[in-house]
């Protein structure tokens, strides 16, 4: 389906299966394939998977205006409108986890019935009060972290061939300098305050062996959050829906199953 934004932009969203329904939000630089395994899963398990390339990616490639994390909670706040969903889930990662975050905070929760985290702390940048954001990632490296991401490893475990030829379809359009501007964005972001603040049940998913994020940081969401749950996927890195895609699947589909 495609619909048209508050911003005159038109966004191309998909959907499938029927029952449940669940946001993915992907990463950056990832697309509705990023979430290969989970839309298998999902869709003929009693759920419906909804999907939103991101402006800049998949899709949406050639949509390169409105590129912060705020106008992309906004076109998801806009395609929940356009299909009518009363109550819905959100699974997120990395980036996407930041759309989520925003989407909290500018338009409440009353609607969102739970949230999955996928490897990614409230607050990406590590600052005087905050040293669980990304590996050596400050105010001082913002630009060369931004510069450097498309040459970042990672994963640590092999993802199974079949599935990541799914999860890499369109994924050679993807201009990592064109985009570089909601990265960044995202980079800077401290959802800190919202975390504490809502009351929805959490999930958060981390990969042991992330190449950007402590483990520390599960520990820090079941302890600051009003209701969350934390979990480490074993020899995983920063993609461990891809990574352990039967593992995870099962965590989030209970999850979600258990807070319908």
């Amino acid at each position: 389906m495609k619909f048209l934004t508050s911003d005159a932009v038109t966004l191309a969203a998909t959907s499938s299966g029927d029952g449940i329904p669940v946001i993915f939000l992907a990463g950056y630089s990832g697309t509705t394939y990023s979430w290969a395994a989970q839309n298998l899963f999902f869709s003929t398990a009693g759920f419906h998977c909804i999907h939103l390339d991101k402006r800049g990616h998949g899709e949406n490639t050639d949509i390169l205006s409105g590129l912060r994390i705020s106008r992309l909670a906004k076109d998801i706040q806009e395609l929940v409108y356009q299909l009518g969903l009363d109550q819905f889930h959100l699974v997120s990662h990395s980036l996407g986890s930041g759309i989520a975050f925003e989407y909290l905070s500018l338009f409440g929760e009353d609607q969102v019935k739970s949230l999955t985290i996928i490897d990614s702390p409230p607050k990406a940048i590590n600052t005087s009060d905050w040293s669980l954001g990304m590996y050596d990632l400050t105010w001082q490296t913002v630009s060369e972290t931004v510069e450097n991401f498309s040459h970042v490893t990672l994963t640590k475990k092999k993802i199974e061939t079949d599935l990541l030829r799914s999860m890499h379809q369109g994924h050679y359009r993807f201009n990592f300098l064109k985009t570089a501007p909601l990265v960044e964005d995202f980079l800077t972001k401290d959802y800190r305050d919202v975390l504490k603040q809502v009351s929805l049940p959490i999930l958060y998913i981390g990969g042991e062996q992330s190449p950007l994020f402590s483990n520390a940081v599960a520990s820090y969401y079941s302890q600051t959050a009003k209701q969350a749950t934390s979990y480490l996927i074993k020899d995983a890195g920063h993609l461990p829906y891809a990574e352990s895609p039967t593992e995870v699947n099962q965590l989030i589909s209970q999850f979600i199953l258990d807070n319908q």
